[in-house]
């Protein structure tokens, strides 16, 4: 079996300080969704200590996996609660994994 290399997606944005409230609910309703409705999709969230701003690193088992998920109804309803509560629009980078110290995450086979 040949070892694939993940690539991810970076995404951060910066909140309104009287919207951080909102957006970490819309976030975690989010997460359940992608859980529930996409298991093989990757998808973390982290916030900067102490500031508004938020990064989700993002990876698919394959294109038609981001695709199916940014033409999701969950997703789609997610960024009609966050763009309103932004500073500044989402920045997007796409990332190549370059060197890890531990096992990147491993998906099932498919079923």
């Amino acid at each position: 079996m040949s070892r694939q290399i993940m690539s991810y997606t970076l995404c951060s944005f910066t909140v309104k300080p009287e919207k951080i409230r909102e957006v970490k609910r819309a976030l975690a309703e989010l997460v359940g969704q992608i859980r529930r409705e996409e298991p093989r999709t990757f998808y973390l969230v982290f916030r900067e200590a102490g500031k508004p701003v938020f990064f989700a690193l993002i990876s698919f088992e394959n294109e038609a996996t981001r695709r199916r998920h940014a033409q999701s109804r969950h997703l789609d309803h997610f960024v009609k609660k966050l763009l309103p509560s932004c500073e500044g629009k989402p920045r997007f980078t796409d990332l190549d994994q370059f060197a890890t110290s531990k096992r990147q995450w491993v998906l099932e086979p498919s079923r």
